[in-house]
């Protein structure tokens, strides 16, 4: 019996405490993880630290990391054992996504995708031909 290639969303939050460089390390070790293994369509999206409602191994902080693929049930399973084992991780959660929740990233991606007009700060240069005699408080 074949599989069905799904999409999923794996929330990993990391302890905030590691310098950058050691975040960016272990975020390259999950997507090289997802790329070994075949996984298809991966997105990571970093949210990067937020304070949490409550702590976690006494941990108030969390470096947030979404991961969105396409795989099968058995890749989950795979993937969220890796997580589990490795110390540096605090919480992780994996969830299928919907049609209706597709839809919705898809959408909230093309709103936050910035235009062009957003991009391109206008500026105006205006020659101003007025000598110093001329301006005056009075009409």
């Amino acid at each position: 019996m074949e599989n069905k290639i799904r999409a999923y969303e794996t929330v990993v939050i990391i302890s905030a405490s590691y310098e950058d460089e050691v975040l960016n390390a272990i975020q390259k070790k999950y997507e090289e993880f997802l790329k070994t293994n075949n996984v298809e369509n991966v997105i990571v999206e970093k949210w990067g630290r937020k304070r949490m409602a409550y702590q976690i191994q006494k941990v108030r902080t969390g470096y947030y990391l979404i991961l969105r693929y396409n795989a099968d049930v058995n890749f989950v399973r795979k993937f969220e054992r890796a997580l589990e084992i490795d110390e540096q991780i605090l919480r992780y959660l994996s969830v299928r996504l919907d049609k209706s929740a597709l839809e919705y990233i898809e959408t909230a991606r093309i709103a936050a995708e910035p235009t062009i007009d957003e991009d391109i700060e206008e500026f105006v240069d205006i020659a101003l031909n007025i000598d110093d005699k001329e301006i005056s408080n009075n009409n």
